[in-house]
């Protein structure tokens, strides 16, 4: 009985967060005006030396959903994003894209959520952010790949 009681307990805590985020009120987040993902359009931006954040995600994927509304909607990102000129691509793994799949085994990952921050120079290793995001890791990770 404790084990149901708990289970469900979890549940109902799950369909909160999901109504909650479904039902926030859409904040203008970056990424409605991201560029698709591929690795061509990421070699392509690196070569000509601009700062390229990845946001590799899933429309199933809780954490990247809330990620979105808490840590990529606000207007300081937006604007941190327009200010240092930073690409925003969307490499979105609803459906197993294999540019995706690629990119998540690069970097040692089995599934989403992964956020990379490219620097501008070609060459600089890109940094990788948590998996929870915060509005300030974000903001942060911009400031020091803007230089």
């Amino acid at each position: 009985r404790l084990g149901r009681g708990a289970a469900l307990a979890a549940a109902l805590a799950a369909a909160a967060v999901l109504v909650g985020v479904a039902g926030a009120p859409d904040a203008g987040a970056v990424g409605d005006s991201a560029e698709r993902f591929t690795a061509a359009r990421l070699a392509g931006l690196r070569a000509e030396g601009r700062p390229v954040f990845v946001d590799a995600t899933a429309a199933w994927c809780v954490t990247c959903l809330v990620n979105e509304r808490v840590a990529l909607a606000p207007a300081s990102v937006r604007d941190a994003f327009a200010r240092y000129g930073v690409t925003y691509l969307k490499a979105d793994w609803t459906r197993q894209d294999p540019d995706v799949t690629a990119l998540l085994r690069r970097f040692g990952r089995d599934g989403v959520p992964l956020y990379l921050v490219f620097p501008a120079s070609p060459d600089g290793a890109p940094a990788v952010l948590p998996q929870v995001l915060t509005e300030g890791a974000v903001l942060d990770a911009l400031r020091r790949t803007a230089g």
